[in-house]
């Protein structure tokens, strides 16, 4: 337990360095600084009853981001928020908590693969690579920097289920990919091949084909747990206007990386553009280059020395298999792998082909501690030099450009402004908005016939009010339309009229007196994704509670 709190306390001094900017009573300005406004909107529609989240209500008329952007980050976020940390410190937290878990789960794998030293080699180069800054100080990337966490446990969690057959370890593995899946849809795309390809490994390694079936086992429960999401995302995004997220600025090709831009030490805080002009770093980083080339050499003395022992020859395909998964990453960054990214449609939606440093690091660290565990006793001074280097070469990349004034962020965390789009992207807008730019009104109105309306009540959910209709009236509510939605008038159903160009409720109602109740239901693939959820939690808490009671019988 003493030598536990001892790591724990280290992995958090390495990084504090790292994060230090987070404990300012300032912010700064990143690119995507709308997950303050994500961030507000989880917490306001789980403290109004809303779960799973789905709809955030106040992004213009409402829209279902939640439905289709993986949650996990803003649910812990929701949760930190209710001990009273205002949302800007909600965010820094959770930033820095993505930082400090990401240390410890590369920890975690690279002792497990290799030993202690060379596992805190490999959570520094996890932890100081450039990307990582980017990702944190110029991108804002809180989902995807929280994705890094899941990255080793995933692999982790891979490693001790080929290693023994355990109903816990099982769960584990599922619980870690659900963890992926509930974090960044973008990332897990990404990840998922090379995850098979190490499974694969494991299978040839282990010489062990139920581990197919354990594997494939692991992934249905993960994707089980995720259901509630998963499902939707998959089946609704029909729903949604998708062209906005591979278009224009989002199209893939524009943006693949040079080769010399992987060894280039610039550092910005732009943008990425066409062509050799982007305003950001896209490097692997210098220490991590020399950490590859001693990795080669390691790779070498291996081949000449693979027949001389069994470790020899197992180590050799490991650090074959590393240096592999590392260069398909970086093929994928560059443009003469156009052929697949246009081959395969799905990744279109990864829009930046450079987010794949997020794999090529995670495969440098864990190269690292490979080389650590050869070095580090006969060479104990280059192991040191390459921590110390580490640090010094790349903290200075962990700043922000200027820090900004706290009302910089209003215009994500009042809900008036929000309403009005102002700053928001167009990721999600259902496919019935054709404008957003009419009038703004925030209670029902007639398009034509006369009622009045009053005793109004909206939650995140739902929208209440009293309707006296002098003539029949088309009338129009302050919601987006989305499948779920549901009209009653005196609790009966109530046909909807197509929806406004700012694709917005609409409904006719006769002469007469009614009780309006409108509310955000589930269809029918919300509820089989929440019950797949649900039994997929439940199969887990009873496989080890199973496993329990088989090791203290």
């Amino acid at each position: 337990m003493k030598k536990a709190l001892v790591i724990i306390f280290f992995l958090i001094l390495i990084t504090v360095p790292t994060v230090l900017p987070f404990f300012s009573t300032k912010f700064f300005y990143t690119q995507d600084h709308i997950f303050v406004a994500r961030l507000q909107q989880m917490s306001s529609a789980l403290l109004s009853g809303q779960f799973p989240v789905r709809w955030a209500p106040d992004l213009r008329y409402g829209e279902p981001l939640f439905n289709f952007y993986a949650p996990l980050p803003y649910y812990l976020g929701a949760i930190i928020n209710l001990s009273g940390l205002d949302f800007i410190w909600v965010a820094k937290t959770l930033f820095i908590l993505s930082s400090i878990l990401s240390a410890a789960t590369m920890y975690i794998l690279c002792r497990k693969l290799f030993d202690s030293k060379a596992a805190f080699l490999a959570a520094f180069l996890y932890i100081y690579a450039p990307y990582r800054a980017v990702d944190i100080y110029v991108r804002g990337a809180l989902s995807e920097s929280f994705a890094f966490i899941f990255f080793p446990l995933i692999f982790y969690s891979s490693v001790l289920l080929s290693e023994k057959r355990d109903l816990s370890r099982i769960c584990l593995l599922a619980l870690s990919l659900a963890g992926l899946f509930l974090t960044h849809s973008i990332t897990t795309l990404m990840f998922m091949p090379f995850l098979v390809f190490f499974w694969i490994y494991l299978i040839f390694e282990k010489k062990a084909r139920r581990l197919i079936f354990l594997f494939l086992g692991s992934l249905a429960l993960g994707s089980g747990v995720s259901a509630f999401f998963l499902l939707p995302a998959m089946v609704e995004r029909q729903f949604i206007q998708t062209q906005y997220l591979i278009v224009g600025y989002f199209d893939f090709r524009a943006h693949f990386v040079a080769f010399f831009q992987l060894f280039s030490t610039y550092w910005g805080y732009g943008s990425s553009l066409w062509g050799l002009d982007d305003g950001l770093s896209f490097q692997i980083g210098s220490v991590h280059w020399v950490i590859l080339a001693l990795a080669l050499v390691l790779g070498l003395f291996l081949i000449k020395n693979r027949y001389k022992s069994v470790a020899n020859k197992k180590s050799l395909f490991f650090l074959i298999f590393l240096g592999v998964s590392f260069f398909i990453s970086i093929f994928l960054q560059h443009n003469k792998s156009a052929f697949i990214w246009e081959a395969i449609s799905l990744m279109a939606f990864i829009q930046f082909p450079w987010r794949f440093l997020a794999i090529s690091i995670f495969f440098v660290a864990i190269i690292g501690g490979a080389v650590a565990s050869y070095f580090q006793n006969k060479y104990k001074l280059i192991y040191f030099i390459l921590i110390i280097a580490v640090v010094v070469v790349n903290l200075g990349y962990f700043k922000p450009k200027e820090y900004v004034k706290e009302s910089f962020f209003d215009k994500f965390l009042n809900v008036e402004i929000m309403q009005k789009g102002v700053d928001l992207t167009k990721d999600y807008l259902p496919i019935w908005v054709a404008t957003t730019d009419g009038d703004k009104f925030d209670s029902p109105r007639t398009q034509s016939g006369s009622a009045e309306f009053s005793n109004l009540k909206q939650s995140s959910a739902t929208f209440e009010f009293m309707a006296d209709v002098a003539s029949d009236s088309l009338i129009e509510v302050p919601i987006t339309y989305f499948p779920g939605w549901e009209v009653r008038a005196n609790g009966q159903l109530v046909n909807q009229e197509k929806p406004s160009e700012m694709g917005l409720i609409r409904f006719t109602l006769p002469k007469g007196n009614y009780s309006i109740d409108i509310e955000f239901k589930n269809t029918p693939i919300r509820t089989v994704g929440n019950t797949i959820s649900i039994f997929s939690i439940l199969t887990i808490l009873a496989l080890v509670s199973l496993r329990k009671k088989y090791k203290n019988a």
